[in-house]
């Protein structure tokens, strides 16, 4: 008799709890710009540089930790805004040798796969423009809900010709390191 009345509460409690959970699963869909930030890292002379980019925005933002591999995102960043440390090095950058910003102000990233690893742990496949040359990458990250935000946190390599940064004379690779690192911390809110 005790387990005919006991099946229903414990069904009742079940359907509660399972309620609550996803009424506070969230899906991130806008860009806190102030608060995400793109960096940078290469070795020069084989010194290690770094440097940030101060703008970014997100031309779509959707992640739903229930469901992450339905997740997209197509990202902008001012090359104009990028910091290399000193003055100097910011102009130089902004030469066609470099980054040619006349022609070409934005990088871009749209993702075209998203791929839980387990542990908060994922990854992201997709499509980077910079200089008029797109190559696809893939990036690990993870994610962590933090408060009402959403915080994504990651990088990965590239190499800088495959782009056609550093021409003419800057080709050489013992002055100004191939590979370039690109770290993110992206932050999203529902």
């Amino acid at each position: 008799m005790k387990s005919n009345i006991l099946r229903p509460a414990a069904l009742a409690a079940a359907l509660s709890l399972s309620l609550l959970s996803s009424a506070h699963a969230l899906e991130y869909t806008a860009l806190d710009s102030e608060a995400s930030r793109v960096t940078f890292g290469y070795r020069q002379m084989n010194v290690k540089m770094d440097g940030s980019f101060g703008e970014l925005k997100a031309q779509s933002l959707s992640f739903d930790p229930a469901n992450p591999e339905a997740a997209t995102i197509a990202i902008e960043v001012s090359l104009a805004s990028i910091d290399a440390g000193y003055a100097e090095a910011n102009a130089e950058l902004e030469k066609e040798e470099w980054l040619a910003l006349s022609a070409h102000p934005l990088a871009t990233f749209t993702s075209s796969k998203v791929a839980a690893l387990g542990d908060n742990r994922y990854q992201v496949t997709g499509d980077l423009s910079i200089k008029g040359v797109t190559k696809e990458v893939a990036a690990p990250f993870t994610f962590k809900e933090d408060g009402d935000s959403g915080v994504f946190e990651g990088g990965f390599t590239f190499q800088r010709a495959d782009f056609g940064v550093g021409e003419g004379q800057w080709k050489n690779f013992g002055i100004v390191a191939n590979d370039i690192h690109i770290g993110f911390r992206v932050v999203a809110t529902p």
